[in-house]
């Protein structure tokens, strides 16, 4: 979560105190500095189980980091990383899906419909492997194919005029683009930018932008469930629970981090509940 990045190395007490709070049914996801990656993911392991490692997500928060100026002699060092644990087999995972950039739209969607003006591309509709794939081979429109879908549900689609059909040619698949999902997202995110010039932006050395927060709590909770945020850091785990009606709980020993994160959520409207050990 938000603040792991800002401590100066997570040790197995850390990593046990989070896992205390945790129930076994859900999901931990850490985000750890780079500096201490490397003995933090053996610390995880040996209290997460590393069976349970799911994934290193590589997070480039920035696009260039000069410090050639100040004399350093390495890589510029741009990326964070997020270490993904299931804590039981029955984890929530809802798949995130990026936008299709635009070169690959017009590239692969060239095909715009005069009647909807809707985008498409051309799918393929014979059977692949034929009949030891349990096609069916029939003739559909003149052309006799083993074909991926019955003679009934061809008829529906061509129907629904999903076929595109010239004569003399094998009829293909109208894929639309409207009804694609978009790109799985996978292991490497570059398209979650930093806060600095952002209108999020509080001026809290460690915070993290809301769309980085809201791809993990979107993958792996419900709304209604609950999301434990060990650093709460300046609340935008909090902000971004509200917003996705999921309930949270978080936990921070910076009084500067919690007048932080409570500001932040009362101006969203949220009422925040302190532990009566503040003061």
């Amino acid at each position: 979560m938000e603040g792991a990045l800002r401590l100066p190395r997570l040790d197995s007490t850390s990593i046990e105190g989070i896992q205390e709070n945790i129930e076994r049914h859900g999901n931990n996801l850490c985000a750890l500095r780079l500096a201490c990656f490397s003995s933090s993911k053996v610390l995880a392991d040996s209290v997460f189980g590393g069976k349970n490692f799911l994934n290193e997500i590589v997070w480039k928060r920035q696009s260039s980091h000069n410090d050639v100026r100040q004399g350093s002699h390495h890589f510029g060092r741009v990326h964070d990383t997020i270490l993904v644990y299931a804590m039981s087999r029955k984890y929530v995972w809802n798949q995130q899906y990026v936008h299709y950039d635009e070169s690959y739209v017009n590239r692969r969607y060239r095909y715009v419909e005069p009647e909807s003006g809707r985008r498409y591309a051309l799918g393929d509709l014979t059977g692949p492997g034929g009949a030891a794939k349990g096609n069916a081979r029939y003739s559909f429109l003149g052309v006799e194919r083993y074909w991926r879908y019955s003679r009934s549900k061809m008829l529906e689609l061509f129907a629904a005029k999903r076929i595109r059909y010239e004569n003399g040619k094998v009829p293909l698949l109208k894929r639309y683009l409207d009804e694609m999902a978009g790109i799985p997202v996978q292991d490497v995110w570059t398209d979650v930018k930093p806060v600095l010039n952002s209108r999020q932006n509080m001026r809290y050395p460690t915070q993290k932008p809301e769309a980085l927060l809201d791809r993990i709590i979107s993958t792996s909770s419900n709304p209604g469930h609950v999301i434990y945020d060990p650093f709460t850091g300046s609340g935008t785990s909090a902000a971004v629970c509200f917003n996705l009606s999921r309930r949270w709980i978080g936990s921070e020993i910076s009084k500067h981090a919690c007048l932080a994160a409570t500001n932040r959520l009362a101006a969203l409207g949220c009422k925040v509940t302190l532990n009566q050990g503040f003061k």
